[in-house]
């Protein structure tokens, strides 16, 4: 079973959903192979900090992937992160997952699957694609 490391953003505004999914969130991922201490919890003030907080994740961790614990809605804050959060998986080649506990499984689904697709890539193709976090 591989290793992973994954972030995982609770956004303060929402302390209540992002607390009550956490738990199921944590022994989702250990039941994957992650190790507790490979699960990096950070705290983000506001829905519209996410995106930075996720950003500082792959900035200054080696993450494989973040999980922001939120629950959606059609304010214009959780659209601009939404539209955010898509520029950040694009330039640092990085799952991001919003939502409740069962964001951590489409997380390491989603690492999986890039792990799998870049083992089997040709050599040339493999080298220029590296993760870049």
């Amino acid at each position: 079973m591989a290793q992973y490391k994954v972030g995982i953003v609770i956004v303060d505004e929402q302390s209540e959903f992002a607390h009550g999914n956490l738990s199921a969130a944590k022994e989702s991922l250990k039941a994957m192979g992650c190790v507790e201490q490979n699960i990096l919890l950070r705290h983000a003030p506001r829905v519209y900090n996410a995106a930075m907080v996720t950003q500082f994740f792959a900035e200054y961790t080696d993450v494989d992937a973040v999980i922001i614990l939120l629950e959606p809605d059609n304010s214009p804050e959780y659209r601009a992160l939404l539209d955010g959060l898509m520029k950040l998986q694009i330039a640092w080649n990085m799952p991001i997952t919003i939502g409740d506990c069962t964001a951590a499984s489409e997380a390491i689904e989603m690492v999986a699957m890039h792990n799998e697709m870049e083992a089997a890539a040709p050599e040339h193709l493999a080298s220029e694609n590296k993760q870049v976090n």
